[in-house]
């Protein structure tokens, strides 16, 4: 049995580091061979010489492969490609500022069995502290992490932080990541497994199927939340419009747009609430950039992390 984990990476040599040594340390079964493919998005191959190092004595093989195309979609692309060569039984997505828990494969694979899914995902935990030794106080990226409380549960899509799906869905499947979203930089692997699980595939949220990301200081910033709404509630109707057609599309897109507004105002009720600020910006910009996408999504700019 074969699985290959596929790690895009831009520019984050010592996180990249960090995500392969928690990769060495992982708990599997002897009869489990695993394969890593790096995707090195920089132009100038800034990971190469790291990863050439270390390799030669690495406990699984790596394959290094340089994706000149700047952008996350390109990158991704890159490893559906390189997947179609090996043609492994299952195949992973994990960020390059992560580390996974040392059970992470086993755990992904029992929900596959016991669940007959075709994706197993799980949560991304965020650590407390930064490379400076800072422990930042807000970091609102948690606030676009999925809110489930069941122990395992069936969802619509998953997001390429972490997850794990059977090669044969896409081998035979005409699917790739969407180049429209490169210049987001968020929501490609959100429409790549809806589109996936409307055809039929199952997906599975499992909470011990986790992995664990650094808390980047920029996203502690209220701007880096707005802007990130705003550019969510836009791409939410190019999402909409991609899985339902145009007409039903834009209906649910401005439906979705009046539900993020009553909720931005509803928001503002609970004045004790400490994240009374953060919940109706979320809100609102969500509303507001869906309000306006049919006429932005065109002139939105490229994001730069």
């Amino acid at each position: 049995m074969s699985l290959v984990i596929c790690i895009c990476t831009y520019n984050r040599n010592q996180s990249l580091l960090e995500c392969l040594k928690s990769i060495k340390k992982l708990r599997i079964k002897k009869n489990l061979k695993i394969k890593i493919i790096i995707i090195d998005n920089s132009l100038k191959k800034n990971s190469y010489t790291m990863i050439n190092r270390i390799k030669k004595k690495f406990k699984f093989k790596i394959f290094y492969i340089s994706e000149k195309k700047r952008g996350i979609v390109y990158a991704r692309n890159k490893c559906l490609n390189e997947l179609k060569k090996i043609k492994p039984k299952y195949a992973a997505f994990i960020d390059d500022d992560c580390t996974v828990d040392k059970f992470w494969i086993t755990n992904a694979l029992k929900i596959f069995s016991i669940k007959n899914a075709e994706v197993v995902t799980g949560p991304q935990i965020y650590k407390k502290k930064i490379t400076s030794n800072k422990i930042v106080k807000n970091n609102f990226a948690e606030f676009f992490e999925k809110k489930i409380n069941n122990s395992i549960s069936k969802v619509k899509w998953a997001a390429s932080n972490n997850v794990f799906f059977k090669y044969d869905i896409i081998n035979n499947q005409n699917v790739s990541f969407d180049k429209n979203l490169n210049k987001f930089g968020i929501g490609e692997d959100q429409l790549f497994f809806s589109l996936l699980n409307k055809k039929g595939f199952k997906i599975y949220w499992s909470k011990k199927v986790k992995v664990y990301e650094k808390t980047h200081k920029h996203r502690s910033n209220v701007e880096w939340l707005m802007e990130r709404s705003y550019r969510l509630g836009i791409l939410g109707h190019y999402i909409d419009i991609k899985l339902n057609g145009k007409f039903l599309g834009y209906l649910i897109n401005y439906l979705k747009s009046l539900y993020y507004f009553i909720n931005a105002i509803y928001k503002l009720l609970f004045i004790f609430d400490k994240n009374l600020k953060i919940n109706f910006l979320n809100s609102f910009f969500r509303s507001y950039g869906r309000l306006i996408g049919p006429f932005r999504i065109k002139k939105i700019q490229f994001y730069k992390k």
